[in-house]
């Protein structure tokens, strides 16, 4: 099933990089044409490659994947854990996980709007510095 749907996404993909252009021939009204003799011709891909040159999205995309990966794998292999050392434990179970996602909710918020408050999220992402 899995490869189907992937072989049907590789498939629209490559459709769009052949078909789609990324603006039109000619300009829809004269305000869009002045637009495009205003603003250099630039692509998707130089945006993109700058951004994997950035030493803050990498770490980004590096915690970002490391937490993700963390919580599917514990929210996955909860119900397992649970039975196999407390046996008959399922409702238990579903309110570990229940407070595990209650909880990741609760901590967002908090941090965001401390982060925002504070400013210390500089602090964070400066590169020469990653812990002040």
């Amino acid at each position: 099933m899995f490869y189907l749907i992937a072989g049907i996404a590789t498939l629209l993909f490559i459709l769009v990089i052949i078909v789609f252009k990324e603006k039109p021939k000619h300009p829809p009204s004269r305000a869009q044409s002045l637009s495009y003799s205003l603003i250099p011709d630039t692509s998707y891909l130089n945006p993109i490659i700058r951004l994997f040159k950035n030493l803050n999205f990498k770490l980004l995309v590096l915690t970002y994947g490391l937490n993700t990966g963390a919580f599917y794998a514990l929210s996955t292999l909860l119900n397992r854990m649970v039975i196999l050392n407390y046996p008959g434990e399922e409702v238990n179970a579903g309110r570990i996980g229940l407070t595990i996602i209650i909880a990741g909710m609760f901590g967002a918020m908090i941090s965001g709007i401390w982060l925002d408050r504070s400013k210390t999220y500089k602090y964070l992402c400066h590169p020469n510095c990653l812990i002040q």
